[in-house]
């Protein structure tokens, strides 16, 4: 990013250098010509003096003008250059107005005049003056209005001339609605290029414009309509469009009536796809010539695909105009290839047209008839990740196209395809570096205060970790799923967005929340096989999920987080429940997290420990094991728990009462707490349980193993409890 701001500045730099040295030989044609020697010798000394200020100012910064920079700008373009930047003077040295508005053009692009409302109004006020002059040549005209929509880039400077007074009754607006009206076409498109920086900082303005008795709009869709059918023609040399920035500009930033006034206007959808055929056809013409034409229509096709974007946006009926212009007319598989575009705001664009596209299911199905639509999608993820882009931008953009078209019934075989790509790609991935990318800027920083998450960064994660998912699900070979394991950062960014999300604020984390679970389980080693093997012992870590594991590790509280899904009332994790149970209790199995899975949902080792009662009791010696003592957590649960042991009292008198991690002995005042699974171990308190559990825990399975009631016990125990309830009846 750093680097393409210098360019761009080291390119004005150059272009201002030149105009400057060109109109140096102007001016001193010009005023020779036309003028007394003397004073043109001291106007010329006077502008030689500060375009040499000018450039050394310029030469010595790295980035725009700016501060007593930018006052050195200042000073050459209000008392040297503004005395021929006005009509009268353009009447009279129509050539050299014409280089001297090109240079004040150059050297606004390489200075910041933000807040300099005092100079570049009256300078917005003098240039409108020459661009409405029909009077002038047609250069020097189109200089002043380029000159014109450049000033008017400068922030409160709208206001600055709407206030100045205008000779005409209808006003500095009037007369531009009255400029775009003539059929000039050159003149006429940058009239409407006027109004459009207008309508974007004036909310009086864009009503006037939409107005009916403007009569505007039918005009700017004619026209669109006239260049698109005129083609590469018409496009050839063409940095912008008049009529299409003032569409642009009204659907973005106009005020409601102004915006749904556009969204309404017949032909408005169909002339921007159009216009996007075009200018397809006018690059293949200028590659054709060996040029390249991408960049130089870069801003004319990111704002036909932000027409359409807002027209998707707005409501079900400008959604359907827009689906329709695009898909009659051909022109989605051009959006989708303009995902390659050399141009960042051409891809963000596209990406973004192709995402409100994907918002209904008509879209869905369309996107899906396209030849290599997933293909198209994940080259833009790699593209923009490596080249540093924003990731609430393309990144998310085209993700959230992809976890549509994965949620659908066909959508395997395009989890298929990433997954092939991914392992492909091996370890260093661009695609999956895209992923984690979007899943880490989705965890809010919170070292620097921040309350809480944006929507943006929620759906960075949630579509990034729905493709993950994606791709996880169909990693079929050994390979594939290895290229999702074996990246380190990828695991940092699930497990720290899982932890982050299972304690956010919002109904809506759990759509995140299970995706999440899911990888991180895979990513940690859990498989489809492990349905079928209910209870048994994960698998140690092995290179490929080492990487997963030591994240879920060094996780404090992940655990006790995801514990907590399993304490919910059922009705408020019925989701959970069906989609993520599974995946879930295998992670709480992993020693990583420390927290075996246990009955009614707590781990053994967060049961409250209980007092050793001295010897058995009689709600813990039940045959059946329904008391108490029994353990209740599978073949993998353990800790400290209830007051009776498995063995005889004589033989829990006869061993030494201590605690198995520290030794110490019982007291009157602390009696020692027995193990809830084999009742056999000691301790003298909770946080002693938890530290010894990982040495105790072979011996408490072993032990309960052997402590488990047989068949023919349970039987005789509900059999006497039948009868048992069966006497009491009679007796009542």
């Amino acid at each position: 990013m750093a680097d393409a701001t210098a360019a761009a500045l080291a390119a004005a730099r150059e272009l201002l250098a030149a105009d400057l040295q060109e109109l140096g030989a102007a001016l001193r044609l010009g005023l020779e010509a036309h003028g007394p020697a003397s004073e043109a010798q001291e106007f010329i000394s006077r502008w030689e003096l500060h375009s040499r200020a000018l450039l050394d100012a310029v030469d010595s910064t790295e980035s725009g003008l700016e501060g007593a920079a930018a006052t050195v700008a200042a000073e050459f373009l209000h008392p040297v250059l503004h005395p021929l930047l006005n009509g009268a003077s353009a009447s009279v040295h129509p050539g050299l107005s014409a280089q001297a508005l090109v240079t004040a053009k150059s050297t606004l692009l390489c200075c910041s005049f933000e807040g300099s409302t005092c100079f570049v109004g009256p300078l917005a006020f003098s240039v409108l003056d020459v661009f409405l002059n029909e009077q002038l040549d047609p250069q020097t005209r189109s200089a002043a209005a380029e000159l014109l929509i450049c000033v008017l880039g400068v922030s409160d400077c709208v206001a600055s001339l709407l206030a100045a007074p205008w000779p005409d009754a209808d006003g500095i607006v009037g007369a531009l609605i009255a400029a775009a009206k003539r059929r000039g076409q050159l003149q006429q498109d940058n009239a409407f290029a006027a109004l459009a920086a207008l309508v974007k900082a004036d909310a009086a303005t864009a009503e006037r414009a939409t107005s009916p008795e403007a009569g505007l709009l039918p005009i700017a869709v004619e026209r669109i309509q006239s260049v698109a059918a005129d083609g590469a023609k018409s496009l050839a040399g063409r940095s912008f469009f008049g009529p299409l920035r003032l569409l642009w500009a009204l659907t973005s930033a106009a005020p409601c009536r102004a915006r749904g006034r556009v969204m309404v206007s017949p032909g408005v959808a169909g002339a921007a796809a159009d216009l996007l055929m075009a200018l397809s056809a006018a690059e293949r013409a200028a590659q054709a010539d060996g040029q390249q034409a991408a960049c130089q229509h870069a801003e004319v096709a990111s704002q036909s695909l932000a027409v359409l974007s807002n027209l998707m946006s707005a409501d079900r009926f400008t959604y359907v105009r827009a689906f329709d212009a695009l898909t009659r007319s051909g022109a989605l598989p051009r959006v989708l290839a303009l995902l390659r575009s050399p141009s960042k705001a051409v891809r963000s664009a596209a990406s973004f047209c192709i995402a409100r596209f994907a918002d209904e299911e008509i879209g869905r199905v369309a996107l899906f008839k396209v030849p290599g639509v997933a293909s198209e999608l994940a080259g833009a993820l790699r593209r923009a990740y490596e080249d540093g882009d924003d990731p609430t931008q393309t990144q998310s953009y085209a993700a959230f196209v992809l976890s549509l078209l994965l949620q659908r019934s066909e959508g395997r075989r395009v989890g298929a395809a990433l997954a092939r790509a991914a392992a492909a790609e091996g370890s260093a991935s661009s695609l999956l570096g895209a992923l984690t990318g979007m899943i880490e800027a989705s965890v809010p920083d919170r070292g620097d205060g921040a309350a809480g998450h944006t929507e943006a960064q929620w759906t960075m994660c949630y579509t990034g970790v729905v493709v993950l998912n994606g791709i996880a699900s169909a990693s079929t070979a050994p390979e594939q799923l290895r290229a999702l394991r074996r990246v380190p950062l990828l695991a940092e960014a699930c497990v720290g967005a899982l932890r982050y999300w299972l304690t956010a604020d919002g109904d809506h984390n759990m759509s995140s929340i299970l995706n999440l679970v899911f990888v991180v389980s895979v990513m940690a080693g859990f498989d489809s096989k492990q349905v079928g093997r209910r209870g048994a012992p994960p698998a140690a870590a092995t290179a490929d999920t080492a990487a997963a594991r030591a994240e879920l590790r060094a996780a404090p509280g992940l655990g006790a987080a995801l514990q907590g899904f399993f304490d919910r009332p059922p009705a408020a994790n019925a989701e959970f429940a069906t989609i993520a149970a599974f995946p879930a209790k295998w992670l709480l199995s992993l020693p990583e997290l420390k927290a075996p899975a246990a009955a009614g949902g707590r781990s053994a080792a967060a049961q409250p420990l209980v007092p050793e009662a001295g010897g058995s009791s009689s709600s813990s010696s039940r045959a059946d094991g329904s008391g108490p003592s029994s353990s209740g957590g599978g073949g993998d649960g353990g800790g400290s728990g209830s007051a009776a042991g498995s063995s005889s009292g004589a033989e829990a008198a006869a061993r030494p009462r201590a605690c198995g991690e520290c030794g110490k002995s019982a007291t009157a005042e602390a009696p020692l707490l027995r193990c809830v699974g084999c009742k056999a171990q000691f301790y003298c308190g909770e946080a002693c349980a938890l530290r010894h559990w990982p040495s105790h825990r072979a011996a408490c399975k072993a032990a309960r193993r052997v402590c488990q009631p047989t068949g023919a016990a349970c039987e005789a125990a509900r059999a006497a409890r039948k009868a048992a309830r069966k006497a009491a009846a009679q007796r009542s």
